[in-house]
């Protein structure tokens, strides 16, 4: 079978377009962890008995993500320089949709106002790496 180099340049062309869209359809669909970020979602609030309800919202550049599955939580005063002083810390759940709230026990831990490190780990649908991150707060006990 014979085939014309204009047939043969056009068929190049034609996978070459193909192959072009493809990528940038998957690279539309794939987002990386590197692109999510964790930030507070307003004020602390102190409660009696040294607890503190923190509300942080997981955003993919400025839209809130909701439906996100914390699978990890960390309270730590790694900012003052004592990443081994951790407090427990019980998630709360979502709610409202795209705010995630968590009670930190910090009181029994450290009795004065200090920062503390909250780290979360969570699934989002879409993205094969787990998303991780960080905000640092101040706590009263």
């Amino acid at each position: 079978m014979k085939y014309s180099m204009k047939k043969i340049a056009g068929l190049i062309g034609l996978a070459f377009a193909a192959m072009m869209s493809l990528a940038t359809m998957n690279g539309a669909v794939a987002a990386t962890s590197d692109a999510y970020r964790f930030t507070l979602a307003g004020p602390v609030v102190s409660e009696s008995g040294g607890r503190s309800i923190v509300s942080v919202t997981l955003l993919q550049g400025d839209r809130p993500v909701t439906g996100a599955i914390i699978i990890e939580s960390r309270a730590d005063m790694a900012p003052i320089g004592m990443a081994g002083m951790t407090a427990p810390i019980k998630p709360l759940g979502e709610q409202p949709p795209g705010i995630y709230r968590f009670e930190i026990e910090n009181g029994s831990v450290w009795k004065k106002l200090d920062n503390w490190s909250l780290s979360f780990s969570a699934k989002v649908q879409g993205v094969a790496q787990t998303v991780t991150g960080s905000v640092i707060v101040k706590l009263v006990p």
